[in-house]
């Protein structure tokens, strides 16, 4: 299925843009104690940044126009010294008031963001396991790191702008109406106009944002996916049709970014220039009305404009709309971050995995277990019963239908079968990585549905076929099987399972440390770490999916042998493609198309003459 498609089948519902932006402000209120601190700082700032255009009015009309009436002779500066030395003083506490919110704001928004990304990580792990089949390690690891980007810009950056700003205009409003009424509605006009440009703009952006982000993340999930299989790129010269694959990807990531930024850019200049042709404005208009005496009409009464009014004016209108063009310049990282936040929500507000179980896993002595609901004890034996069970990935689809397998305490069960016959899913159901459509699954007579998913899977070991090693020494690794699990319990697993012999020869044993891809490392040896993990963990059942697909004849003869003591007890599944691997099970189960076709042992299906002997003879190859 294309990449496309699948993000389509599992897309989660969105919601309603608007309340992105609430739930943002949401993280925040929670630090009630330094917003608080950073509401202080941003109102000092504030008040100081608009008292320092008032002080014009004042110093042109209360001092330097009274010095220019005097004769120069007799003109005393020291009390305009004074209020130059007091004004000196207002701007540096304004200065300390903008350091504090501003350093406050760091690590407020820092710690949103930590809690939102331990938030969509603890969210990860209680995910079903559909939710990854249908979205690419790309597109969420993109919304790890690109989404999550953008929303700490608009936390460090955007948010206090646009909160300083509000504060400012109200006093910038504030202060217009107290100095002349007559000039603030010239002041109105122009800002109407500006506001519904911002917002014509902002809508459209916000939409091409929304495009560029998802178009981020399906790069990033392409080019993950071409790194995962850079081996195959080369074996079948895949090369320059993957470079014109990405060109695609990326030609329409541009034009979806060129899209976004060609309006968003249009702001600052479109606005600069209104807010140019307002200062223009207000100086001819109050030029006008001071020259013909006009009454100007305040809150504190009626009186004639004087060039300091006008001065603290025009001064106000500068920095109002250089605050207009500033924030129409941030609306871009605020549009882009708002896109990033809701993909960020989408990933937090997927439903996690269903766990209505009761039952628990307890141990009642060194090699005894039971499960416990508070209600009833029923002792851990390892019977696994599947009932009559249906399930398809896609409604209307199925791919296993009316399946019916009994395995008791010891028993060794192996499916075979053509690939996607669903050997491998019920194995899945087994586990409840999927929800069977009807039927029942019963472990020692209890519905799987009872069982609380961490106590079935503890009592589970599985080894597929794609092994998954971590970023740790070879110890660590063997003992993800059973975290508890001492260095001697780690070494005797691995020897059980033949590992030693080439973990010995490692450069440091069983601390040599590998990566997440293991590199160093053969398939084989890969595996045989992972069969080591499963011993460790000695679990009442295994599953072993292709267990001993990638290992040479050699060596699964000698992990036959530890494979055989592992499973001495317990109840076993085994999915093979190599038949001579499960001969000496107790039920072999043949599928063919979800259904099972025959069953019965070795020796039983080889005497039937049916599927499994032109599988077993070769006269029907096994995919």
């Amino acid at each position: 299925m294309a990449m496309k498609d699948r993000e389509a089948n599992y897309a989660p519902e969105k919601k309603v843009k608007k309340g992105t932006l609430l739930r943002i402000i949401k993280y925040v209120l929670k630090y009630k104690l330094r917003l608080f601190f950073i509401t202080i700082g941003m109102i000092g700032s504030t008040l100081i940044n608009v008292g320092a255009s008032l002080f014009i009015k004042v110093a042109i009309d209360d001092y330097i126009m009274p010095m220019l009436l005097q004769d120069k002779a007799n003109v005393d500066f020291l009390p305009y010294l004074r209020i130059i030395l007091l004004f000196t003083l207002f701007l540096l506490v304004g200065v300390l008031c903008a350091i504090m919110y501003k350093l406050l704001m760091v690590t407020l928004s820092n710690g949103i963001l930590m809690e939102i990304r331990e938030q969509m990580y603890e969210k990860m792990q209680s995910l079903p396991l559909r939710f990854f089949d249908t979205n690419s390690a790309g597109d969420i690891m993109s919304r790890y790191t690109n989404d999550l980007d953008t929303l700490r810009q608009v936390l460090s950056q955007v948010f206090p702008q646009s909160i300083t700003g509000f504060l400012t205009v109200i006093a910038i409003f504030t202060s217009m109406l107290m100095l002349s009424i007559n000039l603030f509605v010239v002041v109105a006009i122009m800002l109407l106009i500006m506001l519904l440009f911002t917002q014509w703009a902002g809508r459209k952006s916000l939409k091409s944002y929304r495009k560029t982000q998802s178009f981020i993340g399906g790069l990033n999930a392409y080019v993950e996916e071409m790194v995962l299989g850079a081996k195959e790129v080369k074996v079948y010269c895949y090369e320059d049709r993957n470079v014109k694959v990405f060109e695609g990807k990326n030609n329409d990531w541009a034009k979806a970014v060129v899209k976004a930024d060609t309006l968003s850019n249009i702001l600052f200049p479109v606005s600069n220039s209104l807010g140019n042709i307002l200062y223009v404005l207000i100086a001819f208009a109050g030029g006008m009305m001071m020259l013909n005496n006009i009454t100007n009409y305040t809150l504190r009464g009626n009186g004639i404009l004087t060039i300091g009014t006008i001065t603290s004016f025009m001064t106000f209108t500068k920095t109002f709309s250089s605050m207009i063009a500033g924030f129409s310049a941030q609306m871009p990282f605020f549009v882009q971050s708002l896109s990033g936040a809701e993909r960020i929500f989408d990933l937090i507000d997927v439903s996690p995995e269903i766990d209505e179980g009761t039952y628990k896993l307890e141990k009642t002595s060194k090699n005894s277990w039971q499960w416990n609901n508070g209600k009833n004890k029923v002792p851990l034996v390892g019977n696994i019963v599947l009932d009559n069970v249906n399930f398809s990935y896609e409604e209307g689809k199925p791919v296993l239908k009316n399946i019916n397998v009994y395995a008791d305490k010891g028993q060794t069960v192996a499916l075979v079968g053509a690939t996607g016959a669903g050997k491998t899913t019920i194995t899945n159901l087994i586990n409840r990585f999927y929800e069977i459509d009807n039927g029942i699954i019963t472990y020692d007579g209890i519905n799987i549905l009872d069982i609380k998913k961490k106590d079935l899977r503890d009592s589970l070991a599985i080894v597929l076929q794609d092994v998954s090693l971590f970023t740790g020494t070879i110890m660590e690794n063997i003992r993800y099987g059973k975290l508890d699990a001492t260095d001697e319990e780690c070494i005797a697993a691995a020897k059980l399972v033949y590992a030693d012999s080439f973990i010995e020869m490692l450069p440091d044993g069983y601390n040599t440390v590998i990566k997440g891809d293991s590199g160093g490392l053969s398939q084989g040896q890969k595996q045989l770490i992972s069969i080591a993990r499963a011993a460790v963990a000695d679990p009442p059942c295994l599953i072993l999916d292709e267990a001993t697909s990638s290992i040479d004849t050699r060596t699964e003869k000698l992990v036959q042998k530890g494979m055989e003591s592992i499973m001495k007890g317990r109840t076993v599944f085994i999915i093979a493609h190599r038949l001579s691997t499960i001969r000496d099970a107790d039920v072999i189960m043949v599928m063919k198309n979800g259904e099972i076709i025959e069953r019965g042992t070795h020796d039983s299906l080889l005497e039937k003459r049916g599927h499994y002997f032109e599988l077993y003879t070769g006269v029907v190859e096994l995919d």
